[in-house]
């Protein structure tokens, strides 16, 4: 589970914007080069973050639930909420997104 986090990524945060692209690209790539340390970009609803070579993206409330309490008859679902995966690959899905874009 967790590709629905992703394809929400896609198609809500960067949908057709360049700029967001070209944003977690050079995140991507800094990330690359200073492992090590955790580089985050923020959308709206859905961040990602990147720590030694693996992407987590995860939806913004996610970080909100965890400041909660809850009893255990009121979990949350989560499993569509958040997804991982390594850095090269979350780089060729993006790659493949930005190609989709520009030639549909």
């Amino acid at each position: 589970m967790g590709q629905e986090v992703i394809a929400r990524l896609l198609q809500e945060e960067i949908s057709t914007s360049d700029r967001t692209i070209m944003e977690i690209t050079a995140l991507l790539t800094q990330a690359a080069q200073f492992s090590g340390n955790e580089l985050k970009w923020q959308g709206k609803e859905i961040s990602l973050s990147v720590v030694d070579s693996e992407v987590h993206v995860y939806e913004n409330s996610l970080a909100f639930d965890s400041l909660m309490e809850m009893d255990e008859e009121f979990s949350v679902y989560e499993s569509e909420s958040h997804s991982e995966c390594g850095l090269e690959d979350f780089r060729s899905v993006l790659e493949q997104w930005e190609h989709f874009i520009h030639n549909r």
